[in-house]
């Protein structure tokens, strides 16, 4: 009876450092975001997420190797990674619906609000990109890996409703051009756009460059 209760309580001890550990590392990677986003790539030290963060730099380079892992576990947590669950329920409801014209709508709305989180880090990596190979080769491995998720949903969920002569490879590269962190933040940044604005010019371009129709106006 006793080793079963010493197991039990080793597997409570175990999970309770388990959780430790990952509110630790999401405090540091939250430190990390708004240091990058507010001093740049360049002008954030590990020593200085950690001092933020509350923690030793030792554990910041043991957890994450270092400031390029900060950067890859930033972009971790403002992606499409860091809510897995939500993303799974929001494409059983996109799979739903009844036309293409309606799941174009959804996979728009779903685009835009990744890029309101993430289009900050994304210029954060384009600003360390000519400095920095290693955030010139993060920036393409994030353009490659958009590219085959927004081909392979419009296969899925529009397929033969493309407009005639669009394939879908020609199909994705017209969405993950349109749909990119960078023109999002071009024109929500830069020229001042509301997110609303960006997301019914958007999801307007979408429907004729991919269905062959105009987005009927929103009520």
């Amino acid at each position: 009876m006793a080793k079963a209760v010493n197991a039990s309580r080793r597997a409570y001890r175990s999970r309770l450092r388990a959780d430790q550990a990952q509110q630790t590392r999401r405090r540091v990677l939250e430190s990390a975001l708004q240091l990058f986003v507010d001093r740049g790539y360049a002008g954030t030290t590990v020593a200085a997420v950690a001092d933020h963060a509350g923690v030793s730099p030792e554990t910041i380079y043991l957890s994450l190797g270092g400031k390029r892992g900060l950067l890859e576990g930033v972009m971790d947590i403002t992606g499409p990674h860091g809510s897995a669950a939500d993303d799974d329920q929001w494409w059983r409801m996109v799979a739903q619906l009844p036309g293409a014209s309606e799941r174009l709508d959804k996979m728009v709305e779903y685009s835009c609000r990744i890029m309101a989180r993430t289009h900050p880090i994304h210029a954060i990596i384009r600003g360390a990109a000519d400095k920095e190979a290693f955030a010139a080769a993060f920036g393409r491995r994030l353009l490659q890996e958009r590219l085959h998720n927004q081909t392979e949903r419009i296969r899925h969920y529009l397929g033969e409703h493309l407009r005639p002569g669009l394939s879908v490879r020609e199909a994705g590269e017209r969405y993950c051009a349109l749909a990119s962190p960078d023109l999002y933040h071009l024109l929500t940044v830069e020229l001042a756009w509301t997110p609303d604005q960006h997301r019914d010019w958007l999801t307007h371009l979408l429907h004729t460059e991919l269905l062959g129709a105009p987005a009927s106006k929103r009520r």
